[in-house]
């Protein structure tokens, strides 16, 4: 009986070390990725890794799982905050491609904003508008409002005057080719991402632009960031 008892308190001790190695050597690793990412991205980040057990996952050369949470970062020129990557199938050996990736992101209100007056040539502010954007000047102590619906296009974000407004007076859209020179069609604001990312879905919400992404067989670069 007491070599029973003995067996059994040996078993829970292997597996109790067994689960402190592996609890340790996840931790080691989210710290190791999340110091790459602030040293590539100039910022911090949160990392976990997800699966158990965890040296199993060392051991095939893949990590099952990654949650990444980036307050803040540059990615091909464009600012974005709150940035949530979802990672799956991550290669631990060099170039640590990643098998699946999916994100979220939000371009704040004051890069729309640079974006649009780089594309545009204009220096008027845009804001958003529920689900819409604007630019506002005035005219004869009266507000005139030019309102664009935004839309996803190939490669950037695209806005189409839907509206023209002199105060409380709705003008017909027609008139702004005679009042803003360039904005008589569609301008597409550049949404840059790397080669193998896509944006899948936006949404115009009060602080900016949320984009969701996503991609397949996606390897990073430390090119693609900018570490300001």
């Amino acid at each position: 009986m007491r070599k029973l008892a003995w067996a059994v308190v040996v078993i829970v001790g292997l597996v109790g070390l067994a689960w402190a190695l592996d609890v340790y050597a996840r931790s080691t690793t989210e710290e190791r990725i999340a110091s790459s990412i602030a040293e590539t991205t100039g910022g911090s980040a949160e990392v976990t890794v997800e699966g158990f057990p965890f040296l199993t996952q060392l051991a095939t050369g893949e990590l099952d799982h990654l949650e990444i949470d980036i307050p803040s970062l540059t990615l091909e020129g464009m600012r974005l905050e709150d940035a949530q990557v979802r990672a799956d199938g991550v290669a631990t050996a060099a170039p640590n491609t990643i098998r699946l990736l999916t994100a979220t992101a939000t371009v704040p209100i004051d890069e729309i904003d640079r974006l649009f007056k780089e594309e545009s040539g204009l220096s008027a502010d845009i804001e958003i508008r529920g689900e819409s954007m604007a630019i506002t000047g005035e005219v004869l102590g009266q507000e005139l409002a030019v309102v664009f619906r935004p839309a996803l296009a190939d490669g950037g974000l695209t806005l189409t005057p839907e509206g023209l407004t002199l105060g409380e007076l709705a003008l017909d859209i027609s008139l702004l080719e005679g009042l803003f020179s360039g904005l008589e069609g569609e301008l597409t604001l550049p949404l840059g991402l790397p080669e193998g990312l896509r944006i899948a879905a936006i949404e115009v919400l009060p602080d900016g632009v949320h984009l969701r992404v996503e991609g397949t067989d996606f390897t990073p670069d430390e090119a693609m960031f900018d570490q300001g």
